[in-house]
């Protein structure tokens, strides 16, 4: 089981603590870290945690603000500081991120100003292993990630499987790679790769072009009963 879940798109809080309380996953000791946000939809991130290999030392959700210091009614940039128990060399400076849409008049906008303040908050951290991860509503190739190789740099996991084509969301019958892990050096030392979760209950067959998608929860307001439209990512060993 992972010993650390990012979560990009949840209703609140209590869904979370309704996963690891009242389902299967109970007997893995997860704890969760959430915070409400400005998002007008309602949609917050998370992180789920086993409180048997971590002790949380921080936590805390940045707001993102435009150049008139108005706040982004987006979610927030989630901040988990970890320590594994068995090592205290081993801190671990996460950052849950989903960024604003492509949909809507300023959405371009809208991320520059989110990836300016994830850099911000990356380099403000001294020690530690940072890991940023989520739904960053763009692909590997867009200048606005160029940020996050400068100072401090963060290495991005996903640039390799975008290249081979692969993807976490399915649109018109194409992938795209939207959902991704940066990584500071300090991670690089194990070699952690970065994989798509595509198992079969996670998707189903497109109607429409050739080949699978994910299977997700909703299409449009029709209740369809999958899981997300999004595959999910996993990276190890770190």
């Amino acid at each position: 089981m992972p010993d650390i879940i990012g979560v990009a798109e949840i209703e609140n809080g209590f869904v979370l603590r309704s996963l690891i309380n009242s389902t299967l996953l109970k007997k893995y000791d997860y704890s969760v870290v959430h915070f409400d946000s400005q998002d007008h939809r309602g949609i917050d991130v998370g992180l789920i945690y086993r409180k048997s290999i971590f002790d949380l030392v921080e936590s805390k959700a940045f707001k993102i603000k435009n150049s008139n210091g108005r706040l982004l009614r987006t979610r927030d940039i989630l901040y988990v500081h970890l320590k594994e128990k068995k090592g205290e060399e081993n801190n671990y400076k996460l950052f849950v991120n989903h960024h604003p849409s492509k949909f809507g008049g300023d959405g371009g906008t809208a991320r520059n100003l989110a990836i300016n303040r994830l850099k911000n908050l990356t380099d403000s951290l001294s020690g530690g292993k940072i890991i940023a991860m989520g739904d960053f509503n763009d692909t590997p190739e867009n200048p606005v990630f160029e940020i996050l190789k400068e100072e401090k740099p963060l290495f991005n996991m996903s640039e390799q499987l975008y290249k081979k084509g692969e993807g976490t969301i399915r649109f018109d019958g194409k992938w795209e790679l939207i959902d991704m892990f940066f990584l500071s050096e300090e991670c690089l030392d194990t070699s952690p790769v970065m994989e798509i979760v595509k198992i079969p209950f996670l998707m189903i067959r497109d109607n429409v072009h050739a080949g699978m998608k994910p299977f997700r929860t909703y299409i449009g307001p029709r209740y369809a009963g999958g899981v997300s439209d999004h595959c999910p990512i996993i990276i190890a060993p770190v």
